[in-house]
């Protein structure tokens, strides 16, 4: 049996007298003072727009990006080189810059452009396997890291040809033997370019891997035989400049606009934050429970690859500032879509326009692109859709058929 002395005794009553207190000021009642200000009224709603009042589309093409006040093409900084075409549909080429040849090296006796497929790509008549194009010259100083386009008015002379069966699904390592007698002279110049321009019987779109890819391996190359004193050797020489560039595209259909992949075309939604704050006349204080921003393809209208990430939905895009030059944006999501209803795209913007609502913003600013991929351009990373020639024609408010309009479904609630 324990014994407590007068200490302890002391210590106890303390202690009771302390929790005791606690006790007691848990149960203290709140003031009522004030309460006649607090908010207790809940409203709630789901709202859906569903014209131009409040969604605005405007069909733009931006085929250049623009960093720190340096100007891009969309393609330049590409992991891969697009080349070919399709009958009414699109047209490819390929430019590389090659490097100066110093008096140093000494005379070549032969010439070989390498092009290796780093991935299997081919866009077109999946029956269609046929590679055929020629090379050409360039040399007026045409190509450079921020052009968008060449014509034929830009090409010199046929310098080698190559034509041949490639399966869709395989990779290859291609050797095109090159006039010597017309390069010798340009190879000791700063200004060659070799074109890679598809022949008449191609009819699909197929790629390389560029200088980017990630493996030095897999880039284009020249292959030089020069003649020494010691016999003929080879050396390689990689290119400094390479892109392609998508030459034609076809009309967007009407009541649609259209996206499309490397040619840049895309289609940008203004929302209009004021008049949806004024219509449901809400607060800054406003909770957007969702926002589901709908639009729906046209199945007729949409091509792609059999590059397993082109079936991807279209790409949403939050341009952060349309009041500076750079190209910046923040990637929002790919559209999902159901299995019941495939050609009907969803994309969630809850937080953004909440953002906005609270933030007292008049409007938002999205663009609805073909793809998304980042590159590294002047030190930052921006967003390209460089790697494909994807094309959808989305529905847009001109389309005689109301129910393939574009809608925002909004769900709310906020106190009063």
């Amino acid at each position: 049996m324990v014994k407590f002395t007068n200490l302890g005794r002391s210590v106890l009553l303390l202690l009771f007298i302390a929790a005791a207190g606690l006790t007691s000021s848990c149960t203290e009642k709140i003031s009522g003072v004030g309460s006649g200000y607090l908010r207790d009224t809940i409203s709630s709603g789901t709202q859906v727009f569903s014209d131009s009042s409040t969604l605005h589309f405007s069909q733009i093409t931006k085929r250049t990006l623009t960093v720190s006040g340096l100007t891009y093409s969309e393609n330049v900084k590409s992991t891969v080189l697009l080349f070919g075409k399709v009958a009414g549909d699109i047209e490819a080429w390929t430019a590389m810059k090659m490097p100066f040849l110093p008096d140093s090296i000494g005379q070549v006796v032969g010439d070989t452009l390498i092009l290796r497929m780093r991935y299997a790509y081919h866009y077109g008549d999946a029956s269609d396997e046929n590679v055929d194009f020629s090379v050409w010259t360039e040399t007026g100083n045409a190509v450079n890291d921020s052009t968008t386009t060449l014509s034929q008015s830009n090409l010199g002379k046929v310098v080698g040809t190559y034509k041949a069966t490639i399966k869709k699904d395989t990779t290859a390592t291609i050797s095109v033997p090159l006039d010597t007698a017309i390069l010798n002279s340009l190879l000791r110049t700063a200004s060659l370019v070799l074109v890679i321009v598809p022949n008449a019987s191609m009819n699909t779109v197929r790629n390389f891997a560029s200088i980017e890819n990630g493996d030095n391996t897999f880039s284009p190359a020249l292959k030089l035989s020069i003649q020494g004193t010691a016999g003929v050797s080879t050396i390689l020489r990689n290119p400094v400049t390479d892109c392609h560039y998508v030459i034609s595209d076809n009309a967007t259909l009407p009541g649609e606009f259209t996206l499309r992949g490397s040619y840049a075309k895309h289609s940008r939604l203004v929302i209009d934050i004021r008049g949806i704050r004024t219509q449901l006349a809400l607060n800054p204080f406003v909770t957007i429970n969702s926002a589901l921003l709908q639009l729906r393809s046209d199945p007729a209208a949409h091509k792609y690859s059999d590059y397993p990430v082109d079936t991807a939905g279209p790409v949403l895009a939050y341009v952060t500032n349309t009041g500076v030059a750079d190209t910046g944006h923040f990637f929002v999501e790919y559209g999902s879509h159901s299995s019941a209803d495939v050609d009907l795209y969803a994309y969630q913007v809850r937080a953004y326009i909440e953002h906005a609502l609270r933030n007292g913003d008049d409007s938002l600013v999205f663009e609805f692109r073909s793809g998304f991929s980042s590159r590294i351009f002047n030190g930052a990373t921006i967003d390209a859709e460089d790697y494909n020639i994807n094309r959808w024609g989305l529905y847009g408010f001109d389309v005689a058929d109301k129910t393939k309009r574009p809608q925002l479904l909004l769900t709310y609630s906020f106190l009063r």
